[in-house]
């Protein structure tokens, strides 16, 4: 008897030891705003064509910037990055409500195991409703990053580099380019052809909400087929952009693929 009692105790102890560890990092509803991404699930990293950003404006509103939405957009409309999401926050349970169009509703029910000032982990519950009729559940646990970089007026602007990398990319034909970000979400790709710059595709915009970047892109004159690769940048100095992304093989293994550009005006 005192046996299973001592057990039950250490239980009790060891729950009450987690709750105090999330205490001390501070009430969830003071710690959340702000922007974040999922970096991992699951323990791996996330391929980044499968991560997004979800900012919390308040512990009650919020805006998503995912891959996922603008890759199942599959035609020429504007890329939105606010994706408007509902927020409730009861204890250490985030209940996000992402109305993705007028058909179809993605709500994400997440625990957060615990959080600090630049990390917060946490368990998903995931489900998708089309017309109010749930079709799919995913559960998952998941590390995010709290995202305090912003690019998006630093990007605007004539850049010029190359895939630094051996693989991963579209761009990647060992070649130097130009890419020229403009205000309103297009930008221009330029190839060195008969000793000129000249622009090769006929559509491309991108979005980018601080440091998540997506380009879209048909290629000129050669088919109509959509090209779409999510990248997370950064600026390791003044005028130079890297741009890294996690992708997978065929095999299902990973590598990292990367860009380093540098502003050209």
């Amino acid at each position: 008897m005192k046996k299973g009692l001592f057990k039950v105790l250490v239980f009790a102890f060891a729950i009450l030891s987690l709750n105090s560890c999330f205490n001390k990092a501070g009430k969830l509803s003071e710690k959340i705003t702000g922007k974040w991404m999922i970096v991992e699930r699951n323990g791996s990293p996330l391929l980044t064509n499968l991560s997004h950003i979800i900012t919390f404006l308040s512990p009650t509103e919020g805006y998503a910037s995912t891959s996922w939405i603008e890759l199942s957009d599959n035609d020429n409309s504007s890329l939105s990055k606010r994706g408007k999401t509902e927020v409730v926050i009861k204890g250490r349970k985030i209940t996000k409500t992402l109305h993705i169009n007028s058909h179809v509703t993605v709500i994400d029910e997440m625990k957060v195991t615990s959080i600090t000032d630049n990390e917060m982990c946490g368990v998903s519950k995931v489900k998708t409703y089309i017309d109010g009729y749930k079709v799919t559940t995913i559960q998952y646990s998941g590390r995010y990053e709290r995202v305090t970089a912003n690019y998006e007026k630093e990007i605007l602007g004539l850049w010029e580099g190359k895939v630094t990398s051996d693989m991963g990319s579209d761009f990647n034909d060992t070649e130097r380019h130009r890419w020229e970000f403009l205000p309103d979400g297009n930008y221009r790709f330029y190839v060195w052809n008969n000793g000129q710059w000249q622009v090769n595709d006929e559509f491309a915009q991108y979005v980018l909400d601080a440091t998540m970047i997506c380009c879209r892109w048909k290629n000129l004159g050669l088919t109509e087929e959509e090209h779409r690769e999510w990248w997370v940048i950064s600026s390791p100095e003044k005028g130079v952009l890297d741009w890294n992304a996690i992708r997978e093989q065929p095999d299902g293994t990973t590598y990292t693929s990367t860009i380093k550009m540098r502003k050209i005006r």
